[in-house]
């Protein structure tokens, strides 16, 4: 469910793949500097990086986030980066994404 909302965060709607298959996909679709590839990265990596500290905290603690707190972290973190990066274009093309991500919106370049 994490992986389904992240994705839908960054306007990709397709069935979820095998994990391998993921990191194939992720790997040819965020090359580049393009302003939706550097959303899919930091998506991908704050993912991956939560999902982790989520297996910590439930093996070593027993305690358990809901899922959508795991979602809320991930947005959180990739928002965050894309609000303090001012090399990005944040312009109508990509409106939703900064919308969906919650950064903010700058001038169009």
């Amino acid at each position: 469910m994490v992986w389904r909302e992240v994705l839908r965060m960054c306007n990709i709607v397709r069935p979820i793949l095998p994990w391998a298959d993921e990191v194939l996909w992720m790997s040819t679709h965020a090359r580049g500097s393009a302003f939706h590839h550097t959303v899919r990265r930091l998506a991908f990596a704050a993912t991956i990086y939560h999902l982790w500290i989520e297996r910590n905290r439930r093996c070593f603690k027993n305690v358990f986030l809901p899922y959508q707190e795991i979602i809320r972290l991930v947005k959180q973190d990739v928002g965050g980066k894309l609000a303090s990066g001012n090399s990005y274009p944040r312009c109508e093309r990509y409106h939703s994404l900064c919308v969906n991500l919650g950064a903010p919106l700058g001038e169009d370049t």
